[in-house]
C-alpha cells in the first residue's frame, strides 16, 4: 500500500500544428492522499483539461509518469490502467450534455454495472444511489427532460458513484448551475465524500467554490503550476502574484476570501518591503 492515491510527476504534453508545436503543460507534479480532495484551479487555457487527459490516459505525455496506488500507468502496464478505469467516478461540467436524452433514470445511473452487476441487483443499487443523492424511486422511470439542472446533476453524481470508486473526478461540477443551485450541489459532493471515504480531484476555476471543498490546492497558470498547497497556506498566504490575481477577481461577498484578500495584500507589503 502506499500514502498516496494518484501522482502525478513531470507531465508535460505539446501538440503539434502543422510544423509548429503547442506547449500545453510543462513539468506538472502533484500528488493526491486517500480521503482527501485536491483542487485543480485556474484559468481557462491554464492547462487543467490537458492535465487532466494525460491522468486519464486521453492523452499521451510527452515525458513525466502518472502513479495510481503505487503502479505506474505510463509504464505501458495494461492491468494497472483497467484497475485505475474501474476505480474512477466522473461528473461533468454540464449536466444537460453528459446525460442520454433518450435513456431513463435508471438505465443512466445502472450504466457503469451493466455486465459487472446481476440484473436483479441494479435495481436495488440504482435506488439506493437515489436516495443516497436526495432523490426517490419514484424517478427512475423518467427522462433527464424532466429535472432541473441541479436534479440532473444528482443523477450524474449518482451514476458517478454506483460503482464504489476509490477516485472521484468532478471537472467544473457546478459552473453550469444557477448560483442558487451550486450551494446544495457543492454540500452533495462533500457529504458524498465523507460519507463514502472519497478521494477527489475537484476542478474548477472559481476559488470560492475550490476554497470551500478542497483540502489542498494546485494553482495552474499557461500549463505550468505556479503553486501547491494547503488551502490555509494558499488562501492566507498565496505566493505569487498569479494566484493573488484570481483572489481578487473573486465577488467580494464571501468574507472570508475578503481576509483571504486582505492578507494577500500584508504579504505583498511585507515582500516588496524586505527586498527594497
Amino acid at each position: 500500500m502506499t500514502d498516496l492515491l494518484l501522482q502525478a510527476e513531470g507531465l508535460t504534453k505539446s501538440f503539434r500544428k502543422g510544423r509548429t508545436s503547442r506547449l500545453a503543460i510543462s513539468d506538472i507534479s502533484f500528488s493526491i492522499a486517500p480521503n482527501t480532495i485536491l483542487g485543480l484551479v485556474g484559468e481557462s487555457g491554464s492547462g487543467k483539461s490537458t492535465t487532466v487527459r494525460c491522468l486519464l490516459g486521453l492523452e499521451r505525455p510527452d515525458s513525466g509518469t502518472v502513479t495510481y496506488d503505487g503502479h505506474e500507468l505510463t509504464a505501458g502496464d495494461q492491468a494497472a490502467w483497467r484497475r485505475f478505469h474501474d476505480d474512477i467516478g466522473m461528473v461533468f461540467q454540464d449536466p444537460y450534455s453528459s446525460l442520454n436524452p433518450r435513456m431513463t433514470v435508471e438505465r443512466i445511473i445502472c450504466e457503469p454495472l451493466v455486465g459487472r452487476t446481476a440484473p436483479r441487483d441494479l435495481r436495488e443499487r440504482c435506488v439506493e444511489m437515489l436516495e443516497l443523492v436526495g432523490l426517490s424511486a419514484d424517478h427512475l422511470g423518467r427522462h433527464p427532460r424532466s429535472f432541473s439542472g441541479g436534479q440532473r446533476q444528482r443523477i450524474a453524481i449518482a451514476r458517478a458513484l454506483i460503482a464504489r470508486p476509490r477516485l472521484l473526478i468532478c471537472d467544473e461540477p457546478v459552473s453550469a448551475l444557477d448560483v442558487s443551485i451550486q450551494a446544495q450541489v457543492l454540500n452533495l459532493l462533500k457529504s458524498m465524500q465523507e460519507t463514502l471515504g472519497l478521494t477527489v480531484l475537484f476542478i474548477a476555476h472559481n476559488l470560492a467554490v475550490v476554497r470551500y471543498m478542497c483540502d489542498h490546492i494546485v494553482v495552474l497558470e499557461k500549463g505550468r503550476v505556479a503553486e501547491q498547497g494547503s488551502r490555509e497556506a494558499i488562501f492566507e498566504a498565496p505566493a505569487t502574484d498569479y494566484t493573488r490575481s484570481l483572489l481578487e477577481a473573486v465577488p467580494r461577498t464571501d468574507p472570508e476570501l475578503e481576509r483571504a484578500r486582505r492578507a494577500a495584500r500584508r504579504n505583498t507589503l511585507s515582500t516588496s518591503r524586505s527586498s527594497s
